[in-house]
């Protein structure tokens, strides 16, 4: 087994998404692999412990890992959500991706329209441009499941042949853009993102400007206690 230890309430939203995709991953024929969920316990002082199934990887990574990495998140974007799920990761827990300030959004987002209010206090400060983004910026997009740390560590193949997907505590349900711009801030899932036909996005300048602006902010919740 592998025992993943944290704070609890850190662990809380990997949980239950690692649990929901592997789930669903055992009914694929073209799934990557997913370490099960065995257990999972809050202990002494508020220490959270996860226990799964270990899976000892090829070393070194096969040569093909790029694609095998493209195929895995094309995999992954496909999942379809759970119906009750709005975005973010399943358990009770705050959006993870750089594009927040300290790669953690600062609020819950109870839907897509909250995550756009909250990205609505940044226009004041994008007086600047000369077409500063929409008010409903992604309202066209899709929502995908997606791994906003893309660390090599976090996908591998075993020593069956199998493409490994790891370390669900970035992984969540958001706009298609957000990927995009994951990809966009490293050269080297540049191949990725082109294989995944996520190499352009008419949002990515947007969001590239107005996370900019988040990491600068003082408070980075915007002088807001909620979004609904």
């Amino acid at each position: 087994y592998f025992v993943k230890y944290d704070d609890y309430e850190t662990l809380q939203p990997q949980i239950p998404t690692q649990l929901y995709i592997s789930r669903y991953a055992e009914s694929q024929a073209d799934a990557p692999r997913i370490p099960k969920v065995i257990h999972h316990f809050e202990g002494d002082q508020g220490t959270g412990y996860f226990v799964m199934e270990y899976i000892k990887l090829s070393d070194p990574s096969p040569s093909d890992l790029p694609e095998r990495t493209a195929e895995a998140l094309k995999w992954l974007s496909g999942v379809p959500a759970p119906s009750e799920h709005v975005m973010g990761p399943l358990g009770p827990g705050h959006i993870r991706h750089r594009f927040f300030k300290d790669n953690m959004a600062p609020l819950l987002f109870s839907s897509i329209k909250a995550l756009e209010l909250y990205i609505d206090k940044v226009r004041p400060y994008l007086y600047f441009l000369k077409h500063p983004p929409s008010a409903d910026i992604f309202s066209s997009e899709p929502l995908i499941f997606m791994q906003s740390d893309m660390d090599p560590s976090n996908f591998g193949v075993d020593n069956g042949g199998n493409t490994v997907l790891l370390d669900f505590g970035d992984i969540g349900l958001l706009p298609a853009s957000f990927a995009i711009s994951t990809m966009s801030l490293d050269d080297t899932f540049t191949a990725v993102a082109k294989f995944l036909g996520w190499s352009g996005s008419s949002n990515l300048a947007s969001i590239t400007v107005i996370s900019h602006c988040l990491w600068l902010a003082s408070d980075p919740c915007l002088g807001a206690s909620t979004c609904t």
